[in-house]
């Protein structure tokens, strides 16, 4: 990270992301004739470049006495294990990327003020600190608050810097035991009735290109960047089959084509080459405000269980294709679940589940 000169000999600075100011001094070790870089503190908790100039100061005119610089006799009782230096060493190992840009953003903000020593994080430390996270304001709007998913965003960077000081051996202290993220209970249970779907395929019945997309969503259960991302050579129309890339799971399978949708692809890319995308833009920002004005008036912009996305059109197709009797298992084929864990929330709508088993109680 660059550092900056200020009009004091030896005393520089660098911006963090949010153009913080951390103030540093350098002078050289006379026994050493080393030179030595000294973390002063930032400008947020008060530090200036005057007063770093008068420790500076102070420290050589103790160096040339003789005498241990204040500094380097309490780091002797308990040298300081800077949070922020093994957060800058975890940021510079990951991608440079716009999430990593994010999480420095939300360690300068949220993390780095509240902890300086990882040696002293504790269980007592972290229950005030997840508390003010309870209380916090985002860092763009200081009226609303953090969602409870952003707080658990916010924990588990603390908990993968860390687990890499752990591997590294920068640390023995396993704090992360102790951060315990919020369970949050945001299982989408709305799909789409065949009145609604009847509706959405009505609304682009003169935009072929969107109906087409939602079709195949509604009757493959891809997910979107599958979808966006479909090549003319994953389509087998004598077959009537669709080669799937699941990016979520990095895997890759076979799903099956209804008669209509085979017709609609047949059409749609005559004219393409088997390398071309089905699609020539993803209808991610269309499809968002046409299923809000269709679906989700009067529903607040949180209520995730209720608001219709793009993902409805996933969980309505393996909805619709338990309440039909289809097997569990089939369904886990058909939605490439790795785990039958996540394909079993649909078994409750299927005709076996016990509801006619209630409604012929008689009493």
């Amino acid at each position: 990270m660059e550092r900056f000169k200020t009009k004091f000999t030896g005393v520089y600075y660098h911006l963090l992301q949010d153009n913080e100011k951390v103030y540093y001094i350098t002078y050289k070790d006379l026994l050493t004739n080393k030179k030595v870089w000294l973390k002063i503190g930032k400008y947020s908790e008060g530090v200036r470049e005057a007063y770093c100039n008068q420790k500076r100061n102070e420290i050589i005119t103790k160096l040339r006495l003789g005498e241990e610089p204040p500094v380097a006799a309490k780091n002797k009782q308990k040298k300081i294990n800077f949070l922020s230096d093994i957060a800058e060493q975890y940021f510079a190992q990951r991608k440079d990327n716009e999430t990593t840009k994010s999480d420095m953003a939300i360690f300068e903000h949220y993390i780095s003020p509240y902890f300086n020593d990882i040696d002293s994080i504790d269980r007592n430390s972290l229950d005030k600190w997840n508390k003010y996270l309870q209380t916090a304001k985002q860092k763009h709007n200081d009226k609303k608050d953090l969602s409870i998913k952003y707080q658990n965003d916010i924990k588990g960077l603390l908990v993968s810097i860390g687990r890499y000081a752990l591997k590294n051996d920068l640390t023995k202290n396993d704090y992360t035991k102790y951060i315990q993220k919020t369970t949050i209970d945001n299982t989408r249970e709305k799909f789409l009735t065949k009145e609604e779907i009847k509706q959405l395929y009505d609304y682009f019945e003169y935009e072929p290109e969107n109906l087409l997309f939602v079709k195949l969503a509604l009757t493959t259960g891809a997910r979107l960047m599958s979808i966006v991302n479909l090549q003319k050579k994953d389509i087998d129309l004598t077959h009537k089959l669709i080669t799937l890339k699941d990016y979520k799971n990095n895997s890759t399978y076979k799903n099956f084509l209804t008669d209509e949708v085979t017709e609609l692809l047949k059409d749609h890319t005559k004219t393409l080459k088997a390398s071309d995308k089905i699609f020539t833009r993803n209808p991610q920002t269309i499809l968002l405000s046409v299923l809000d004005n269709l679906f989700n008036k009067g529903l607040s912009a949180d209520d995730s269980k209720n608001r219709v996305v793009i993902h409805t059109l996933r969980h309505t197709f393996a909805s619709h294709l338990a309440i039909n009797g289809t097997p569990i298992y089939t369904i886990q084929k058909l939605m490439n679940h790795k785990d039958i864990k996540m394909t079993l929330r649909y078994a409750k709508l299927s005709p076996d589940s016990g509801r006619e088993s209630i409604l012929n109680l008689g009493f």
